[in-house]
């Protein structure tokens, strides 16, 4: 792969991990996590890895407001998690 297609992939990857926390409603509670570093940069190579770009693309375009992420999300765990932590504390 050339730098510049890694680049764009990197770019449109990481546009829609950030498309995904905020159509979840998670935006805020992933920036709240301690160490909230390492956990974005695992949850940032499990995206990049996932080779379901167009079908993640389409699902965000389609979903108002989602109860979850799709089932091949490689970080539906994470956001499945989050999701709890924040009923809890509401």
């Amino acid at each position: 792969m050339n730098l510049k297609r890694f680049l764009s992939r990197i770019d449109r990857h990481a546009g829609l991990f950030e498309r995904m926390t905020v159509k979840l409603g998670l935006r805020k509670e992933l920036s709240e996590l301690n160490n909230v570093g390492p956990i974005y940069r695992r949850a940032a190579m499990r995206c990049l890895s996932c080779e379901k770009a167009d079908e993640c693309q389409a699902w965000l375009e389609t979903r108002n407001e989602p109860a979850n992420a799709p089932e091949y999300c490689r970080n539906r765990g994470l956001f499945s998690r989050l999701k709890a932590t924040h009923a809890l504390h509401h």
